[in-house]
């Protein structure tokens, strides 16, 4: 039987992206729970510092130099972590462009080199990792593959259209791979995630911003980094085993309601004012 204070003992996993934010949440989370872990990225600073937590909670790890858009550094970098731990067995796949958001605007002033770039690491990127990981888990069994969607993927909006569309591709691309896959013992799933708020995101985002958000949110709260690894580290364990080819939704109800919900709290609250 799984124990269940150590669900993933004797796994190994690799996180992209695993630098910062979600990835290093996810990477602390899984090593606590047993796993080896590989985190990987671009910035050896980022990756280091990440590596050093996790070793300095006893746990094992070691840093991959990685661009998930340049398949040779994607295939090098998995060869690495199998050399080191001699097996795969989760991959999240959380690497994402971030940088020039402020060009994903309007589709009519759309920079096409810009979306390029969003397709070729958010899901090009997602989909070279898993190529490269499944021979890995195939050789030992099976695994698990999470990958890290977005509510932006589930809904039109104003702003992040090339962002959106990159991860409402991830939905379908994961379904493949569950579906390609499970007989083989690959799992495949993705978390759509809602806003989280980072230590950076919460120093930068003006107070009512951040209160507007929260009203839409069915929870009274806005989500932290470690409320989506907790997601993560259930499909990436054993526990989940009967989970493939879906996504579940970490959003605290966002997108969970009608569109004037808010409102429409607002408007009961002013009409209970008005009674008294």
């Amino acid at each position: 039987m799984t124990d269940l204070q150590y669900p993933l003992d004797g796994k190994v996993a690799m996180v992209t992206g695993g630098g910062t934010g979600i990835g290093l949440a996810t990477a602390l989370m899984l090593a606590s729970r047993g796993a080896r872990i590989a985190v990987a990225g671009r910035e050896a600073g980022a990756l280091d510092e990440a590596v050093r937590r996790i070793t300095e909670r006893g746990g094992e790890a070691i840093a991959v130099i990685m661009d998930v858009a340049v398949e040779e550094t994607v295939e090098k970098g998995i060869a690495q972590v199998v050399e080191r731990f001699g097996r795969l067995d989760i991959l999240h796949s959380n690497a994402a462009q971030t940088g020039m958001l402020e060009s994903d605007g309007l589709i009519g002033d759309m920079d096409a080199d810009f979306w390029d770039r969003a397709f070729a690491v958010n899901l090009r990127g997602a989909m070279l990792t898993a190529k490269h990981t499944i021979p890995h888990m195939l050789v030992g069994g099976g695994g698990s593959i999470i990958f890290t969607g977005s509510g932006k993927g589930l809904a039109g909006d104003l702003d992040f259209p090339a962002y959106g569309t990159t991860k409402a591709g991830m939905l379908s691309l994961s379904r493949y791979i569950a579906t390609q896959y499970g007989k083989r013992g690959i799992r495949s799933n993705v978390v759509v995630v809602g806003l989280v708020m980072t230590d950076a995101l919460d120093r930068n985002m003006p107070p009512q911003a951040q209160a507007l958000m929260r009203e839409h949110n069915v929870v009274d709260y806005l989500g932290r980094p470690e409320d989506i690894a907790e997601v993560v580290a259930f499909l990436a364990s054993d526990q989940s085993r009967y989970v493939t080819g879906t996504s579940i939704v970490a959003d605290g109800g966002f997108t969970s309601h009608s569109a004037v919900f808010a409102d429409m709290m607002r408007f009961a609250a002013n009409q209970s004012e008005e009674k008294i």
